[in-house]
């Protein structure tokens, strides 16, 4: 950035370029040398227009103390009056009714936050439960009447916040169990092998629920859904070995169902063993 040049600077200039080098005084002013030297022939200057013999501006040489003389003791630097610092304004006290009506005013601005968290979580939970019933409804109009039968059921045990949609899922729920119970009801596929299977666990026949497991799982090996409600029979029945490792390959497959394994009453038989603990802790049981 060009220097500036103000009318003391070459005051200055005049009184002192006789005496000074260009390098002393392009210090002085924060240029460089060859600034100065352009600045002091745009201002006309010359030395040689002035006399060597003129004296230079008297500067006072430093002053050195006497060494005969001590030094004056003049004590520590006495402290500032606090009284001499500007005061901060003191804030008026609230008085009994701003006070009341401050508190009034946060109370019910707290009751509307609260009232707006509990919107939203029931807005959640009707957009979680809608979600599933729709799946629900794919699922049975496409035939897969055990892959309905978990969404219908998850809807219902859910209870969100709109009676008619769970009646509508316990509806749907109670006539898929109705038909898996049936004499007539002869499955022909996985899908239907797995709705019998849930039936049959629901009502306590574990031996009957895992031969329609395992008839599932011929169809569609490596189906998760089908290998942790094995795992569930086989956790009814007793069988803590095969529970675990029905279980351990339904997480391998997909990690989600560790989560519901951690609530699910159907694994109550399993939490004694340190190998299901681990299994829902995250190692995988291993």
């Amino acid at each position: 950035m060009a220097k500036i040049w103000t009318d003391e600077h070459e005051q200055y200039i005049r009184e002192h370029f006789r005496h000074k080098t260009y390098a002393e005084l392009a210090e002085h002013f924060g240029v460089t040398p060859k600034a100065m030297e352009s600045k002091i022939r745009r201002m006309g200057l010359k030395k040689q227009d002035y006399k060597v013999a003129e004296p230079p501006p008297v500067t006072l040489p430093p002053q050195a103390p006497e060494p005969d003389k001590p030094p004056v003791e003049t004590g520590p630097t006495p402290i500032r009056s606090t009284t001499a610092l500007p005061r901060r304004q003191a804030e008026p006290a609230e008085t009994p009714e701003q006070r009341e009506e401050r508190l009034r005013s946060e109370r019910e601005a707290a009751e509307q936050e609260k009232q707006r968290r509990a919107q939203q979580r029931e807005m959640d939970s009707f957009a979680a439960a809608l979600k599933a019933f729709e799946q629900g409804l794919a699922a049975f109009h496409d035939g897969a009447l055990g892959k309905a039968l978990q969404a219908f059921k998850k809807v219902a045990e859910a209870a969100p916040p709109d009676p008619v949609l769970v009646a509508r899922a316990r509806q749907y729920a109670a006539a898929l169990e109705r038909k898996g119970r049936s004499r007539s009801f002869d499955p022909q596929n996985a899908d239907e092998y797995y709705l019998q299977g849930v039936v049959l666990l629901n009502d306590g026949d574990t031996t009957g629920a895992l031969a329609a497991f395992e008839r599932a799982l011929e169809q569609a090996p490596g189906d998760d859904r089908i290998l942790y409600c094995q795992a569930a029979a086989y956790a009814q029945k007793g069988d803590i070995d095969a529970a675990i490792a029905a279980l351990r390959e339904a997480i391998d497959i997909n990690y989600a169902n560790r989560i519901y394994a951690v609530n699910d009453p159907d694994f109550v038989p399993l939490r004694v063993h340190e190998g299901f603990r681990s299994l829902v802790s995250g190692d995988r049981g291993r």
